[in-house]
């Protein structure tokens, strides 16, 4: 449950600063006027799920990412009893698949449902890696192999790799290469380039972006998973 006391201990710290954001959000959508914290954002959203969640995923869109993290907080329960009852996922699994499918949930073509479709598309894109690794274990971090073939580890683990060799000249290729086939989008591929070309640490990294080491490390893992299952891809644009 580390990845839970990192996103608690996140929540803590951003619902004591970010009261202008909610003013503004607030000024766009009527259904969080009555909102002045983010605190407040979750309770309406609890009595009003729809609404609120759908001016979230509008800000979400629009650039805002504090906004999908508030989608993220609001379902963050659900995620934990979800993979209570999965013997073969963790949580960490279902909160990186969550994000990933709050980042692109089609807000247009399902306006109503949202927070049970986002519980289902989640379960379902784990169960999906899932088949898709076959009977290999699923970890948080990257296999050393995948790291070895296209980024060189340099210390997720919130140490540094003095001992790694100079690799700018190929992780800024591999992941220009990422984005350019649409493997990865321009705030992934800042992370990575700040982990593995700028030798930061996972604190270090929670930052500079504003998020938690937790975080950090889901978003590293779930965009190099992907940068390695399209190694042959990469290797041909890079």
């Amino acid at each position: 449950m580390g990845i839970i006391n990192a996103l608690d201990q996140e929540w803590c710290e951003l619902v004591n600063g970010r009261s202008e954001t909610v003013i503004r959000w607030a000024a766009r959508h009527p259904v969080l006027a009555p909102c002045q914290s983010l605190t407040e954002v979750l309770t309406v959203a609890r009595l009003n799920s729809d609404p609120v969640l759908a001016a979230l995923l509008t800000e979400l869109s629009a650039g805002d990412r504090l906004a999908g993290r508030v989608v993220l907080q609001a379902l963050l329960g659900r995620m934990v009893r979800m993979a209570q009852r999965d013997p073969r996922s963790s949580v960490d699994e279902y909160l990186a698949c969550l994000w990933c499918v709050i980042k692109g949930y089609p807000l247009e073509r399902r306006p109503i449902r949202i927070a049970a479709n986002l519980s289902m598309d989640t379960l379902n894109a784990v169960w999906r890696e899932r088949s898709w690794l076959g009977k290999g274990e699923i970890t948080l971090w990257p296999s050393g192999e995948a790291l070895e073939e296209l980024l060189q580890p340099a210390g997720l683990d919130g140490s540094s790799c003095d001992a790694a060799p100079p690799i700018d000249v190929e992780v800024h290729r591999v992941l220009e290469a990422g984005s350019l086939l649409r493997l990865i989008d321009d705030s992934d591929a800042a992370l990575l380039r700040g982990v593995y070309a700028d030798g930061m640490t996972g604190e270090q990294a929670a930052r500079r972006f504003r998020t938690s080491a937790g975080v950090v490390r889901v978003r590293c893992s779930k965009a190099v998973r992907r940068l390695a299952g399209h190694a042959v891809e990469l290797s041909n644009a890079a």
